[in-house]
């Protein structure tokens, strides 16, 4: 999919497509009202990013065929190492960095922007004082807005951004090869496996490199061999993904962590790539070079580390190393951390946006469908209550105002109704939603696992009963899972016997019923009884009432 795109950056200027088509939904997204209430694209955004260890700003501006950066500018914070190791940030900190956005916003006017975005991720996301420190920076920002990304969409982004900046490394040729991607954040390491050009496998770990360092800074300082402890710990934490990569042969290596750059540069690569590509042996020579070294005398002997990267450097390289090892790789393609970048990239270019989004749920799918496999769904069954749940909801859709969203959830919810029949038995009720509610799934949100886990649940209740809606949701939420429930319901009846036995349906409304003709050559007594046990839902929910007929198939 992603070996279509074009991208190239010389300086400050990337290239994207210059036969750039717009799709209609993301279209919105850079349209601009001047003074006449005429609308026009945005030629001039600012991206400001609120990080653990950096506060940095963007300001880009869409140019002929290119997008140019007329201004970037980096201040450090710890915001990071206060929430992490306290789960506060104070606020000092908060206002000393509402005059650093001051400052941006002033840099961002004066570039004569027409939009500004804030963003922050996991140190003021994971921050149990946030929702104070947020209404500070409104404050005392004159009114701007952070946007805190939820975990879920931070990992999607950097990996829409990965796939952005080495496209020209993944041809359409390595696109089909058992590809890893992993990205190295400050709060978390998200590891996935892509196969045909899709993510099957994802996982996310809560020990980004300042989380590491607060766990074991005080045994660090205590231990005469901190590589061989650091060493363990990465071997005790990822034995779940070293298992899963020993199963797979994986033929690319792509990771993207905050100090690429710097890291690239002292392995001997010329800065300002997209991408680089460096060989086991170069990494094992640095780490060689900087072992037993503490983070003062890193600083001695390369001053342009800051503390932060001082501090952080070794943790990374070694968790390279591992990967190394466990992919059994001989280079990695690495890729600099930038949100702020990937903002500005793609608020400019939808196209490619567009189509990354397109990857990402996809890949979701994807996932589902390997996690379903993970614990024995029956492939065919869950397929063919795709199928039908499809038929229903798109015959339904315009009707009753379903949304593309839906239609993404009732997927995946098909793949994975199931899942827990292989832990719990008679029982698998409940253990469906935990699986579900637990899973790492790319592009899948943790209220999106609820929304799903709640279906589950209420699809194999019966009879329907509302009571099992997490009053935690929304009344949209609400509504949507009895909206997939309803639908669901009839189409895992139409193959209770799991022996797809009904090869298509059509659908019809007359006055308030709802008729299904099932197109079979087969006896469907099972099926029709089930059907009639299933119908509440759907009165309730719709007010129709299901009719099932059967129409004989000529064989």
């Amino acid at each position: 999919m992603f070996h279509q795109f074009y991208h190239n950056r010389r300086s400050e200027k990337r290239n994207f497509f210059k036969d750039l088509t717009f799709e209609k939904a993301s279209y919105a997204i850079i349209l601009n009202k001047n003074e006449r209430g005429e609308t026009s694209l945005i030629k001039r955004f600012a991206a400001i990013y609120i990080g653990s260890s950096k506060c940095e700003l963007v300001v880009g501006q869409r140019g002929k065929g290119t997008i140019n950066i007329l201004d970037r500018a980096v201040y450090p914070i710890d915001f990071g190492e206060q929430s992490f190791a306290s789960g506060k940030i104070s606020f000092s900190s908060v206002y000393a960095l509402c005059r650093i956005i001051g400052e941006y916003i002033e840099i961002a006017r004066a570039s004569a922007v027409e939009e500004i975005e804030i963003v922050a991720t996991a140190a003021l996301r994971e921050a149990e004082n946030r929702i104070y420190l947020l209404e500070q920076i409104r404050t005392y920002t004159g009114g701007y807005r952070v946007h805190l990304l939820e975990k879920e969409d931070e990992i999607e982004l950097i990996y829409r951004y990965m796939l952005l900046k080495c496209e020209d490394f993944l041809t359409e040729e390595r696109v089909q090869e058992e590809t890893m991607l992993c990205s190295i954040s400050s709060g978390n390491i998200a590891l996935a496996l892509m196969n045909g050009g899709l993510i099957d496998y994802y996982q996310t770990l809560e020990m980004g490199y300042l989380k590491i360092r607060e766990v074991l800074r005080a045994i660090e300082e205590e231990t005469e061999n901190f590589e061989n402890l650091l060493s363990d710990f990465f071997a005790i934490n990822l034995h779940t993904v070293t298992d899963n990569i020993h199963k797979r042969k994986i033929e690319n290596l792509v990771v993207t962590s905050h100090d690429a750059e710097i890291i690239a540069r002292f392995c001997g690569m010329e800065a300002g790539s997209d991408y680089y590509r460096i060989s086991r042996e170069r990494f094992v020579e640095l780490h060689g070079s900087l072992k037993g070294l503490t983070s003062g005398q890193l600083q001695r002997k390369y001053p342009e580390l800051n503390l932060f990267e001082a501090e952080t450097m070794r943790h990374t390289l070694m968790f390279y190393l591992k990967l190394l090892d466990d992919t059994k790789m001989d280079e990695i393609v690495l890729v600099q951390l930038s949100l702020c970048d990937a903002l500005v990239d793609f608020k400019f270019n939808l196209t490619k946006d567009q189509r990354l989004r397109e990857w990402i749920e996809e890949s979701s799918y994807s996932s589902a469908r390997m996690l379903g496999k993970k614990y024995h769904v029956d492939g065919k069954h869950a397929e063919t209550v795709e199928k039908l749940a499809l038929k229903l909801f798109d015959f339904l859709k315009k009707r009753y105002q379903l949304d593309k969203n839906e239609r993404r959830l009732l997927r995946l919810t098909a793949q994975l109704l199931d899942v827990g029949r292989y832990v719990g038995g008679q029982n698998s009720k409940p253990m469906n939603r935990m699986i579900i509610e637990n899973a790492d799934i790319i592009g899948v949100s943790a209220k999106e696992r609820l929304i799903i886990g709640t279906v589950a649940d209420c699809v194999r209740t019966i009879p329907f009963d509302e009571s099992l809606l997490d009053k935690s949701m929304t009344a949209e939420e609400q509504l949507a899972v009895s909206c997939l429930t309803a639908i669901l319901k009839l189409a895992t009846a139409l193959d209770k016997s799991h022996k797809q036995k009904i090869s298509k349906i059509q659908c019809r409304i007359e006055e308030r019923e709802f008729i299904i003709t099932a197109v079979t050559s087969k006896n469907v007594q099972l099926e029709s009884y089930f059907f009639s046990t299933s119908k509440l839902a759907m009165r309730k929910v719709f007010g129709l009432k299901p009719v099932l007929k059967i129409k004989r198939e000529k064989i």
